[in-house]
């Protein structure tokens, strides 16, 4: 092969970063990526690495919380969990955490209160979130309490104080390179609501709110917002991105939508057209649960295989990045990507989503997870 040397090189170079992406491709993004930043950022519908480099987040998602003290108690256990979660090719993890007294290890039946935060207070999430990155997987860290809740109040008072506790802002400072905060998982009712049209302004009140309270406390990083009705409605989200972007003093919001679809956009023709419409907002969007199964009143109702392998072949060609739910400890034991968190245990699910031709984190093509630069 030829050696391209000089300014041919540095030519080159910049041709190649340009037609690298994050959240979703778009050959039209005007802004070339900024040389160096102290943070992620969002540039359009890009995601920039602080070191400059465009990035798509192709990964999973991994409760590690809830294998309990088990494993978090003991840092050769937790690492060597991440040590197989990263085998998955994975470029990105989001890991969930909870508010105090909310998770089964602060329940005084099961465990003991004040756990959770001790583990927070102690330096284990932070030894957690920075191990993640260690092996080569970008860390989106999410308060997981509030799925499919719409209490404005506990949103406020619980979930977004909870970003704003000094432990957690000193956890972002020393992790702001590459973490993503995710404020709440699934939170609010739009489309759900008995008035979905005051429902989408209070939820984008509310978010606006929470965006700025965050920024005011000094926190930089780029900031994840779930679509609201358990994370579905990725309309919902679509319609008022644009506001809460304009109303973040960063200019560095993540949209998220969770593709549990059966009741929303389940053929081919309506997944395109909610991609579409992402598309069409010009920000930077990502798919923050993509799995198998669906929910409804328990687990594990709906099979979904043939939908989230309609959404992930579209999101490959779109350049739209996503993360796989569960890579381990789910109530749905068909949704889990292993059986218990070792790579050996890959289980039919967790293959496709790493090997499959056209979408696998290790397919070798274009939408395979690109490897996270060093």
């Amino acid at each position: 092969m030829k050696t391209l040397k000089g300014s041919a090189f540095l030519t080159f170079l910049a041709v190649v970063l340009a037609m690298s992406t994050g959240c979703s491709h778009d050959n039209n993004d005007p802004a070339d990526p900024p040389a160096a930043a102290a943070t992620i950022t969002v540039s359009g519908k890009n995601l920039v690495l602080a070191g400059g480099q465009s990035f798509v987040l192709r990964g999973i998602n991994y409760p590690v919380i809830d294998e309990g003290l088990p494993t978090l108690g003991t840092p050769a256990r937790y690492k060597f969990k991440i040590d197989e979660a990263a085998k998955t090719g994975a470029n990105a993890i989001r890991i969930q955490w909870y508010t105090n007294g909310t998770h089964f290890m602060d329940d005084p039946e099961e465990g003991t209160p004040g756990t959770v935060d001790g583990l927070l207070n102690n330096g284990t999430l932070s030894d957690i979130i920075g191990y993640c990155y260690e092996k080569g997987m970008i860390p989106i860290l999410v308060i997981q309490n509030t799925v499919c809740s719409n209490d404005w109040n506990y949103f406020n008072n619980v979930a977004v104080a909870w970003w704003q506790k000094p432990v957690v802002i000193d956890l972002i400072n020393k992790h702001k390179k590459y973490l993503i905060a995710n404020i709440a998982c699934e939170f609010g009712d739009v489309e759900w609501a008995a008035d979905p049209v005051a429902a989408q302004g209070i939820f984008k009140n509310n978010y606006i709110q929470a965006v700025q309270k965050l920024r005011n406390a000094g926190i930089t990083i780029p900031l994840m917002i779930d679509a609201p009705d358990c994370g579905r409605s990725s309309s919902a989200l679509a319609r008022v991105a644009k506001d809460i972007l304009n109303a973040d003093p960063r200019k560095n919001i993540i949209f998220s939508a969770h593709t549990y679809w059966t009741d929303y956009a389940n053929t081919a023709a309506a997944v395109k057209t909610k991609l579409d419409e992402i598309n069409n907002t010009g920000t930077c969007f990502v798919f923050g649960e993509v799995g198998n199964w669906q929910d409804d009143n328990v687990c594990c109702v709906y099979d979904i295989t043939n939908l989230y392998r309609i959404i992930l072949g579209e999101a490959c060609s779109r350049g739209i990045g996503w993360l796989a739910w569960s890579y381990t400890q789910d109530c749905c034991k068909p949704r889990e990507m292993t059986t218990n968190g070792e790579f050996g245990t890959l289980t039919p699910y967790g293959n496709d989503i790493i090997n499959n031709a056209t979408y696998g984190l290790k397919s070798g093509g274009s939408c395979a997870a690109q490897p996270l630069p060093r």
